[in-house]
């Protein structure tokens, strides 16, 4: 069960990363005044519902047996990369690089 603690300790760290960085996103959103503010709001908006699907992901993980774990595991990797570049687009847009 080592293998799965390890996992969601990753998970987890990741999680408070990208939250940590949406928070900054965010502040350069305020900045950004009106004229930007509505389209950076959207994108805002899709990061947290993709970072509450991984949050969900992470929850069936934990209260996975080891079998539901590598399937939960192979989906979640899928989400993960998914927020990545949605991460990405976000710092392009919202940090200018």
């Amino acid at each position: 069960m080592a293998e799965k603690t390890d996992y969601m300790a990753q998970a987890k760290a990741q999680m408070d990363a990208w939250t940590t960085e949406m928070k900054t996103l965010q502040a350069k959103m305020m900045e950004a005044g009106t004229k930007n503010q509505d389209q950076m709001k959207k994108q805002m908006d899709d990061l947290k519902d993709q970072r509450d699907h991984m949050q969900k992901h992470m929850e069936e993980l934990a209260a996975a047996n080891m079998e539901a774990m590598k399937e939960i595991q192979a989906t979640m990797q899928g989400a993960w990369q998914e927020m990545e570049k949605s991460m990405e687009a976000a710092r392009k847009k919202f940090m200018g690089g």
